[in-house]
């Protein structure tokens, strides 16, 4: 993904493949707490961590993202993770718990971003090894995995595919570990995390967007329901400033209390109340299985919703299971998609699931997909560290850089600037009549095709 901004250097041989992730719904072959590597660990030992400026890294290393293809790693990095010939990263994720339905497709893009980058050389000559471990979508567990991987596997930092980060952030944060990670919590968008990076946000102090609203109103609604998930507060932090949108936009939102909670809510109970509250825009800023039952809910009892508006809806895995149910569900992707892209960057993503992850199917699922990009963010943060990177220094280059994946994203991000605000830009993604896909909604007030398949709103008053 990273073609351009990550010329991987040095010259190791093919990638080891790893194990495949099984199946889903097929038993793990592996215990929870397995360790899944690409090639033999490197000795656990312990050493200091050494805080050097960036520019210091550059003088006493000779290292950079312009390094000459055939450099070679330097000797003597004294820090965790850096071996003379390997990198070593660890990965987080839900194999179980309350998380694992909707992420298990994460491990997929993980792989595929890793594996991808050995195969062209690994970073700095280093090939990328890694560790990984289930924390159960708990923060208790979260808490002790993260910091098994930092102090028994040795990794230098971490990309976090979890609904429970916060379990291990102070742990992270007060040794500075780097981490890339979904930004499912409000712990993202804390200035103060400056070890903690996403790419995009679904928690902001900042004000909403009008594009959602705008989007809504262009379709003709009128009068809107948000869905809160009374589980986990994952979804609920963009319903709000959806919420905010809509409300911006002129559509009222309906009185009463709109919850779905998998274990307890028949969704056509759901659909039901909808219908009685008169709306024809809905809110379910869910993920998988969970947004599928919600709009079966709706479809099934009849509610004249003409919008159903999600963040988490762009995922032809459940256009193979719900088909024609979903038809009208709308995605606000914040990356390119697939039926707009097409280009570079969307080839070499797939290619490298085909490859290291054949067993991504469909391959295009938004989660992998999101998954691989803060897989590639993490590296291109490693690649312009230096050959000799402390994680201090990867910390303050990636913090100081813009990042775009190499194409997956609409513009650039200012990881620093752009840290917990919400994004103007959205291509609307809708499942057709037939359920077999998606199409995009043009914007009307679109001059080109980049235009016409945008839609850029302006930030709200708070």
């Amino acid at each position: 993904m990273i073609s351009a901004p990550s010329d991987f250097s040095g010259g190791v041989g093919p990638a080891r493949r790893p194990r495949r992730r099984p199946r889903r719904n097929q038993p793990s072959p592996y215990p929870r707490e397995a360790v899944r590597e690409t090639a033999p660990r490197f000795g656990r030992r312990r050493v200091a961590l050494v805080a050097v400026l960036v520019t210091a890294l550059a003088a006493g290393c000779g290292g950079g993202s312009g390094d000459a293809p055939d450099a070679s790693p330097a000797d003597g990095c004294d820090t965790p993770g850096i071996g003379a010939d390997e990198v070593r990263l660890g990965f987080v994720y839900p194999d179980s718990g309350a998380g694992a339905e909707s992420l298990s497709v994460a491990m997929s893009g993980f792989i595929a971003r890793v594996e991808q980058a050995n195969a062209d050389g690994g970073i700095h000559g280093r090939r990328v090894v890694y560790a990984w471990r289930d924390d159960a979508s708990t923060a208790d567990q979260n808490r002790a995995v993260v910091r098994d991987l930092v102090e028994n596997e040795d990794v230098f930092g971490l990309v976090e595919a979890s609904i429970a980060a916060a379990g291990g952030l102070d742990y992270l944060v007060e040794r500075n570990i780097p981490v890339t990670g979904m930004p499912a919590e409000p712990l993202w968008t804390d200035p103060a995390n400056r070890n903690m990076f996403a790419y995009s946000y679904v928690f902001s102090d900042g004000p909403s967007v009008s594009t959602f609203g705008d989007y809504a109103k262009a379709q003709g609604g009128t009068r809107a329901a948000v869905i809160q998930n009374d589980v986990t507060e994952t979804g609920n932090g963009i319903g709000s400033k959806i919420s905010a949108s809509l409300l911006a936009a002129g559509i009222p939102i309906a009185p009463g209390s709109f919850v779905y909670n998998p274990a307890i809510t028949d969704p056509v109970q759901l659909g039901q109340q909808l219908r009685a509250a008169r709306v024809d825009v809905v809110s379910a800023a869910f993920a998988g299985k969970d947004l599928a039952e919600v709009v079966r809910g709706i479809r099934e009892a009849g509610a004249p919703v003409k919008v159903i508006i999600t963040p988490s809806g762009y995922d032809k895995s459940l256009l193979n299971e719900y088909g024609r149910t979903l038809r009208g569900l709308t995605a606000a992707v914040n990356y390119v998609p697939f039926e707009i892209g097409g280009g570079p960057a969307h080839q070499k993503y797939l290619k490298a699931v085909s490859t290291y992850a054949p067993e991504l199917q469909p391959p295009d699922q938004e989660l992998a997909l999101v998954t691989y990009i803060l897989t590639d963010l993490f590296l291109y943060g490693l690649d312009k560290a230096g050959e000799c990177p402390t994680r201090a220094g990867f910390v303050d280059t990636l913090r100081a850089s813009q990042y775009d994946a190499g194409g997956l994203l609409p513009g650039p991000v200012d990881m620093t600037k752009d840290v917990g605000q919400i994004g103007l830009c959205y291509s609307f993604m809708q499942v057709n009549q037939d359920g077999t896909g998606y199409e995009v909604v043009p914007n009307p007030a679109g001059t080109d095709d980049a235009t016409r398949n945008r839609w850029c709103g302006h930030r709200l008053e708070q």
